[in-house]
């Protein structure tokens, strides 16, 4: 049972450009009565909210946009797939919302609020930075909306994977872990998805660009799509065992790990045992896998939704039991 899983693209590097005349001028108008917290951006909950917004909301976001009229991404295709389609991809394959990469297809490049095809065309096809490797010189393996889309996911979710593992990114940017940003900010990222966030571009860029743009576009983007964040609401301490998550920190019961990657859909809170489980909130088990032990929420076979979507209700044996009927259901994806 291989508990953390590592993005691919890691070698490929992403290329941030600075807000500019890209931009319209709704995106730098803030759309919330709450006051920027350049420690928490948003939300883990809501950043990983894959679920949240369908195929279907998206290409009507796009096709009806917040600036009055459709973004030419609503028609636009790269390697065969629909913009909307690509996002979604992305969104499903790392488990992020949908929102962030809407998000910063505008804030990196004022995609969202084109009408036409723009120019240059590597402001499309190279929307993320991702194989730009020079002024001008590309690699033509990373080109196209979809293949930015991937690569940008890939990022985001390899730095939620090393802040589950390690605590904090290479760049030494965490929960809990003050570091200074490129503009001479002291952060202390409240979750692990400001921290990614962080890792991404070290920029608080408050009132013009940086995390802060990130923030407003999300706020503005959010109340077009009446998007309100993830049923049941954050979950950054309070998620139990088999309940979602995107860190370590993420999970209430002491100890736990947030085990994440394409076997994990939206993570995944356990804890390792030895043949027994604590009393909780939620009744867990304490499942063998590869001889190791995993405590796993109990479910129902015969109940309507016995877990929670992307999860199967498995028949699984006990931990150090040498009775093979010592078994239980448990949500798992198999």
């Amino acid at each position: 049972m291989v508990l953390f899983a590592t993005c691919g693209l890691v070698g490929a590097a992403c290329s941030k450009s600075p807000p500019g005349s890209v931009l319209q001028p709704a995106d730098l108008v803030t759309t919330t009565d709450g006051p920027f917290n350049p420690d928490e951006i948003v939300d883990t909950g809501s950043f990983t909210d894959y679920l949240g917004l369908d195929s279907d909301e998206v290409q009507t976001f796009l096709d009806h946009s917040p600036y009055d009229y459709p973004s030419f991404l609503s028609t636009y295709q790269s390697n065969g797939v629909l913009a909307s389609d690509a996002i979604i991809n992305a969104a499903e394959t790392y488990q992020l919302n949908p929102l962030v990469f809407l998000v910063r297809a505008e804030m990196d490049q004022g995609l969202v609020g084109e009408e036409y095809y723009p120019s240059p065309t590597s402001r499309v096809e190279y929307a993320f930075g991702c194989g730009v490797i020079a002024p001008g010189q590309y690699d033509p393996m990373l080109a196209g909306f979809d293949v930015q889309c991937d690569c940008l996911g890939a990022a985001l979710r390899e730095s939620l994977d090393e802040i589950a593992q390690n605590g904090t990114t290479p760049g030494g940017w965490g929960v809990g872990t003050t570091e200074t940003s490129l503009d001479g900010i002291l952060v202390t990222p409240a979750d692990a998805s400001t921290a990614a966030l962080y890792q991404y571009l070290p920029l608080v860029g408050q009132g013009s660009g940086g995390n802060w743009l990130f923030w407003s576009i999300w706020q503005e983007y959010a109340s077009a799509l009446n998007y309100v964040g993830p049923i049941g609401g954050t979950m950054t301490g309070n998620a139990q065992l088999g309940d979602a998550c995107a860190a370590s920190t993420d999970c209430a019961e002491p100890g736990s790990i947030c085990a994440t990657g394409a076997n994990y859909p939206g993570g995944l809170c356990t804890l390792q045992c030895t043949g027994q489980c604590p009393s909780g909130q939620v009744e867990s088990f304490c499942a063998d896998f590869q001889s190791n032990g995993y405590c796993l929420a109990v479910c129902n076979p015969n109940a309507p939704t016995p877990c929670r979507p992307g999860y199967s209700c498995v028949s699984v044996h006990q931990y150090m039991s040498t009775d093979p009927n010592d078994g239980q259901n448990v949500c798992f994806d198999e």
